[in-house]
This record gives structure tokens, C-alpha cells and sequence, in this order.
């Protein structure tokens, strides 16, 4: 908050000393008139920015420093054969880790159905008793009922309105269909 504060003090202040230059001249009349050009101009900027960029190449050659690590390129000694002994030695390596292997997965598949066993024997999440239904008391009840009477003749009153002019509809269909196939067999004739 002080810094803050400080900050708004700042602005102000710089905004008060803004520069300003004026130039006072032309043709005076005598009479102490004259015109006057004025520039202000003021700014206040807190700009904060930064930016870094790395890149980097070696490969440990140069600048006269030894390089550690592998040998230059052309520099790789040949690869001699395994021995019998050897290969043996390498085979049963391999037996051992692919029988580790199999033993781990079923290790962690006999874990998955013990937790699939316990997790089926722990309680179901607590329900909650059968409460009573809730019923409304009767006086409110009974206007609920009467509303829905009152809405349920009103649909009745709106849905004989509506078949009453479906079949209004349907007759002045049936009838201009007449009067038109009359007009079409007498053009025919």
C-alpha cells in the first residue's frame, strides 16, 4: 500500500513540474495586447520489461580445453565376440529379468483383485431412512386443487375451440377442392 502511495505522489509530482515554454511576442499595439503561443507537455511511464535468450553449442573440442567424455568419432575400438561363457552368462541374465518381470505382473494383479475384494466388502454409502412424504397442509392443498380443476376446463374449453375450427378449416378445404376440380373437369370439356 505505501508503495502504491508512493507511486501516486510520484505521478503527481511530475505531472505539477510538467515542462512548459511559452512564447510571448508579435505586434504589439501599444496597448499591451499581444498573442502568446503555449506548449505543455508532461509524462509520466512506469515500464517494466525484461527478456532473456539462451543458445549454446559444443561438442568439446577447441579453445584448447581438454575434452572429457567419449573419444573422437574415428576413435571407437572395435567390438570383440562374447565368449561362450559369456553368452551364457548373458542368457541367464535375461531368464532371471524376464522371470522378475512376469513375477512383478503378477504381483500387481493379484494387488488389483485384493483391492477390488475389499473395496466390493466395505459398506455401501449411507442412505438415508424413508422419510414420510411431504403433503401440503389441506387448506393449501385444497386450492391447489381447485386450480388444477379450474386449468383442466380451460383446456378442455380451448381444445373444443381448437377442433371446432379444425373442422371448420377441413369443410372450406373440402369445399374449395370441389369447387376446384369442377372448374378443372369443365376446362377439360
Amino acid at each position: 500500500m505505501k508503495k502504491i502511495a508512493t507511486l501516486v505522489a510520484a505521478a503527481a509530482l511530475s505531472t505539477a513540474s510538467m515542462t512548459v515554454s511559452a512564447w510571448w511576442g508579435g505586434p504589439w499595439d501599444g496597448l499591451g495586447d499581444g498573442f502568446g503561443n503555449g506548449v505543455g507537455d508532461g509524462s509520466f511511464s512506469m515500464n517494466f520489461s525484461g527478456s532473456s535468450r539462451f543458445s549454446g553449442y559444443g561438442d568439446g573440442y577447441g579453445y584448447n580445453q581438454p575434452y572429457y567424455g567419449y573419444p573422437y568419432y574415428g576413435a571407437y575400438a572395435p567390438v570383440a565376440p562374447l565368449t561362450e561363457e559369456q553368452q551364457k552368462a548373458m542368457q541367464q541374465q535375461q531368464q532371471a529379468f524376464a522371470e522378475q518381470q512376469a513375477k512383478a505382473m503378477q504381483e500387481a494383479v493379484e494387488a488389483q483383485r485384493k483391492f477390488a475384494e475389499q473395496f466390493a466388502a466395505q459398506p455401501q454409502p449411507f442412505a438415508a431412512p424413508a422419510s414420510p412424504r411431504f403433503e401440503l397442509p389441506a387448506d393449501i392443498q385444497a386450492r391447489r386443487d381447485e386450480m388444477q380443476k379450474q386449468m383442466e376446463a380451460r383446456r378442455a374449453e380451448v381444445m373444443k375451440r381448437v377442433e371446432a375450427q379444425r373442422a371448420s378449416a377441413k369443410e372450406q378445404h373440402d369445399a374449395l377442392r370441389k369447387e376446384m376440380d369442377a372448374r378443372q373437369t369443365r376446362r377439360d370439356i
